[in-house]
């Protein structure tokens, strides 16, 4: 009993060996196949390696990627001067614009800008005529048909200067200073008190004081005539009127651009405050959504950035 016992044992681990002796070779079988596969495309790997650095080395060498970076830094320029809002805008009239550069584009239309082009280089040579010569000039057919054209474009001019003149947005700055509750009629800044540029580029001459509010004088742009006159009381009071309800956040963004005034006498753009900082363009917006670099340097007292309007 014993025996058959132990047989029966015996037998079941030799199955047991059996498969896997069969499972190993099959794991060296598949190794084997693989290193073949490996050792097959390998020449292959390299040469595309050799292409694929070739030809990044050509595109370097053509300015593929400073072309990109370039490409890139316009990218952030748009991104920092522009709002969704304005993006969506240019989205719906794009239809228009395409339709107004294959009008500009006909051959009819660069023939005959490459005509006026023509007269323009020569107009040296242009001989003046009187209100005689004009008259008489009046009796060509081309010269009649050219005054009916001026006619008809200054007629559609008009009609598009009307419908946007009653359409037009108040301008940022202007909006902005009214915040400032400026009287109509301006008022002298105190004698002796030292006035500085309205902008970052330091000008020759003082700027010129529109408003005093508290014995602070406020230029017309809504900013600060002298920097060294803030004080972070009015710098809580200026950004009440900008709509802007100051955390540590906002102070950080605002101590930042005074300090980067102060040292380099140039207001920090978007751009300059995200990366010293190293927060995102839509966290700045999110601080302050109205012209973040414009409304940063009214509260912090400085003057505002280059390229602002």
């Amino acid at each position: 009993m014993n025996t058959a016992i132990d047989q029966n044992t015996a037998n079941a681990i030799l199955k047991k060996l059996d498969h896997i002796s069969l499972e190993v070779a099959r794991i060296g079988e598949r190794q084997r196949q693989t290193e073949e596969l490996i050792e097959e495309f390998t020449p292959i790997l390299k040469e595309v390696m050799a292409t694929a650095t070739d030809r990044l080395d050509q595109f370097e060498k053509k300015g593929y990627f400073a072309f990109g970076r370039e490409a890139l830094n316009v990218a952030d320029r748009v991104i920092e001067g522009f709002t969704a809002d304005d993006v969506k805008q240019l989205g719906d009239a794009i239809v228009g614009i395409l339709d107004t550069v294959r009008s500009l584009t006909h051959p009819d239309v660069l023939a005959m800008a490459g005509e006026v082009s023509q007269v323009l280089q020569h107009a040296d040579e242009t001989k003046p005529i009187g209100i005689m010569g004009m008259v008489r000039a009046t009796k060509n057919d081309d010269v009649q048909r050219g005054m009916a054209m001026m006619m008809e474009l200054l007629r559609h001019v008009g009609r598009a200067a009307s419908h946007a003149s009653k359409h037009k947005k108040p301008r940022a700055v202007v909006r902005q200073v009214s915040r400032l509750a400026l009287p109509a009629a301006p008022q002298r800044v105190a004698a002796g008190k030292p006035a500085a540029a309205a902008c970052c580029t330091p000008k020759t001459g003082p700027s010129e004081p529109a408003t005093v509010i508290d014995g602070v004088a406020f230029a017309a742009d809504g900013h600060l005539v002298d920097p060294n006159a803030w004080t972070r009381e009015l710098g809580l009071n200026v950004a009440k009127l900008q709509g802007v309800d100051l955390s540590e956040a906002h102070w950080q963004v605002i101590e930042f651009a005074r300090k980067e005034f102060l040292e380099n006498k140039a207001s920090p753009n978007i751009r300059r405050i995200t990366q010293a900082l190293g927060i995102g363009t839509k966290d700045l917006y999110a601080l302050f959504p109205r012209a973040p670099a414009r409304t940063v340097s009214k509260i912090a007292g400085i003057p505002k950035p280059v390229g602002c309007l």
